[in-house]
């Protein structure tokens, strides 16, 4: 889904938001990484759930009453049987298998759900008009359509919890919830391909992006500055700079002229590396190593997934 977006997303920065707010850059390959590994260990924990489920072939009450009558190793029976259907034996049954197995691969099932609707629902306020930073052509109903699903199936997953209170040897209070597990799992199938068709088709709006990053990107410097002047021993680095932010939103001077001009920060200005002062100068690098966590995310899900 997300390994085939173009490149060039990997490299673009972005503004990720706390609390609804700006805050540190990152790019938006990175923001749309963190999906990828979310996915990715969901992928894995349904694989790893699906391959463990579990059947019986033991006999009404799980103790092979009956087919001890014919074999003497009714164990032996059961594994050749479940065999053709490449399933494993529960370790011990009663009526039913032992509920956990089912209940562990719906829960994967369901929380992989839970990620295609939190990146639908980031996807869509990106298209927000005042945010505008992911554009669309027509109402983003493939996004909300998967949030739509995952609020039907999400529930259930209730359900499945509730099905592994089993009264002594059975009771049939899971006889009909059960009949409709099989359609969380074409709920997530139809979410996965419409999600897979939009996202595949995704662009940004670079103008966008700046425009909402140059909001208040002389904020952004205030971080690296205080962490710097701390590192090189000034008293009261964090108070500093606060103050200096203060009398940028007072004077409507930027923070970066306001910092550089300050002739007492200027011994420790004097010590800092060329690097350090470039992202003094330029907040849109300060991004740390978006672009290589990209890299590996990608790669390794890529390696791990076979794609």
């Amino acid at each position: 889904m997300f390994l085939r977006l173009p490149r060039v997303f990997f490299c673009i920065v972005f503004r990720l938001r706390t609390h609804g707010q700006h805050a540190e850059p990152i790019t938006f390959g990175f923001a749309i990484a963190q999906y990828v590994s979310r996915l990715g260990t969901r992928i894995k924990a349904i694989q790893k759930t699906a391959n463990n489920l579990r059947g019986k072939m033991a006999g009404a009450v799980g103790a092979y009453n009956a087919s001890s009558l014919f074999f003497e190793d009714p164990e032996d029976f059961e594994n050749e049987v479940l065999g053709e259907l490449k399933l494993k034996p529960s370790p011990i049954s009663t009526q039913v298998v032992e509920a956990e197995y089912m209940a562990d691969f719906i829960h994967a099932v369901v929380s992989c759900f839970g990620v295609l609707a939190n990146l639908a629902d980031d996807m869509r306020h990106l298209q927000r008009s005042e945010i505008g930073e992911v554009p669309h052509k027509r109402n983003p109903i493939n996004f909300e359509n998967v949030k739509s699903m995952w609020k039907e199936f999400m529930p259930r997953m209730n359900t499945l919890y509730m099905d592994q209170i089993c009264e002594h040897q059975r009771d049939l209070t899971n006889s009909a919830s059960a009949r409709f597990v099989p359609e969380i799992l074409a709920g997530l199938y139809v979410s996965v391909t419409r999600l897979n068709k939009t996202m595949s088709k995704l662009v940004v709006d670079k103008d966008n992006l700046q425009k909402n990053f140059d909001m208040n990107k002389e904020m952004i410097t205030a971080e690296p500055a205080y962490i710097l002047l701390a590192a090189h021993n000034h008293p009261d680095a964090h108070e500093y700079v606060r103050e200096l932010t203060l009398k940028s939103q007072q004077t409507g001077k930027p923070f970066r002229e306001l910092l550089f001009k300050d002739e007492k920060l200027k011994p420790y200005l004097d010590k800092f590396s060329k690097k350090q002062v470039d992202i003094l100068k330029n907040p849109e690098n300060y991004i740390g190593i978006a672009g290589k966590k990209v890299e590996k995310i990608c790669g390794f899900w890529k390696k791990e997934l076979r794609i």
